[in-house]
This record gives structure tokens, sequence and C-alpha cells, in this order.
């Protein structure tokens, strides 16, 4: 059988559980479509993944655990062929669009995206080949979240720039001497204060800012 030809390997990382299973029961109407495994978490699914050997990840963009991004390089890290498609259910700018490909992750699509819009995306990644649909999100932030970050306090000052940079949890952690739930709430207020609900806004913020962009 041909590498074009042989079913499809899929694994579905989505909190919400009427979202997933709608969007399964239309999945698995395709018999070239073979379901591997599922999950609601994102660290569940990086402990099932080697077991599970997927070709495909479909991963939503906000995690209950995590976020999407997160937790597809760590995917990509120990399964660097493993095909990554996130869904979002908000309009992505191209800068953040860039962020997400730079990470290895293949397609980006919108969570209202008709299902076999959907279908041919997977197959058109499966290989390794790279979509990227339409989005019109503005690329330019705002005044109000320029001076929000700069109404953080120090210590959340610091701890933006650690978790913009990629640094795990623990490490900042060890880094300030606190623990990890102090870091997570850290990053809570953070992305309330800043109007952030994903991680690629901060780590964009965080780049223009340095770069004297969001000065």
């Amino acid at each position: 059988m041909s590498p074009s030809n042989r079913k499809l390997r899929l694994y579905v990382t989505i909190s919400q559980r009427l979202f997933r299973d709608s969007l399964l029961f239309q999945l698995l109407l395709h018999s070239d479509i073979d379901l591997v495994g599922e999950s609601e978490s994102g660290i569940d699914t990086l402990n099932r993944l080697e077991s599970s050997k997927p070709g495909v990840l479909i991963i939503e963009e906000n995690l209950q655990d995590n976020d999407g991004l997160t937790i597809a390089e760590n995917a990509l890290s120990l399964h660097p062929t493993l095909s990554v498609l996130l869904i979002s259910d908000t309009p992505v700018s191209a800068s953040r669009l860039a962020i997400y490909l730079e990470a290895g992750i293949k397609a980006v699509v919108s969570k209202h995206q008709p299902i076999q819009e959907l279908v041919k995306t997977l197959f058109y990644i499966r290989n390794g080949q790279v979509y990227v649909g339409a989005w019109n999100k503005p690329d330019t932030p705002s005044q109000g979240v320029v001076n929000a970050y700069h109404a953080l306090s120090g210590r959340e000052r610091e701890v933006a720039q650690l978790i913009a940079s990629r640094t795990p949890i623990k490490e900042i952690a060890a880094q300030l001497g606190v623990s990890c739930k102090t870091v997570h709430s850290y990053k809570d207020r953070i992305f309330i204060k800043l109007g952030f609900e994903r991680l690629p806004e901060l780590i964009l913020f965080m780049k223009r800012h340095h770069n004297g962009a969001a000065a």
C-alpha cells in the first residue's frame, strides 16, 4: 500500500467533550481515518503518544491543563515525524501564525471550519506539508496592552519574560525560589492583566517589546 493510500492514524486532543465528540463522529465517517487515541488534557496526550503512534495530532489551542503550542512542541520533540494540526476558536494574526509554524505545527485552522475542509487539511499535512489558511486579526498591539504591561509589578514582568522565552514552569519556580503553584498564579494574573488568552500572544508581545516595537 502506498503512503498516499494508507489509513491516516489520528490522535485528537480537545478539552471540550461535546466538541470533540461532534468532530470525531464526522471524522470517523471516513474509512481512511483510524482514530488511535483521544485526550482532554495535554499531559495525557504526551504520555500516550508513544504507544498510540499517530501520524497526525489534532490539538486544541486552549486546553484545560496547558496550551496547545506547548504540548505540540513537546510532542514534536519526542516524535519529530508527527504532523500537528492546531484548532483555534479565534482569528490568528500572521505573526502569531509564524510562531506556530516555527514551532513545527503544520496547520492552523478555525474551529468553525467545515469538516470536509478539515479532512482535506489532515491528508494534506500527513506527509509533512504545511497548510496555511486565511486569517485577518491585526498584528499591532494596542496602547492599552503596552500600558498594562508597564503597570505590571517587577516580578510579574520577570515571570512574563521567562514564560515568553518558553522556560518550563519548574525552572522558573527554581530560579525564583517559589513553588510551581505560585508561578502559575503569576501567569494567570499576567494573562488577565494584559488581556491575553494564549501563550503566542505573550510571546509575540514580548518579542516586540524587546525590539522596541511595543514600547
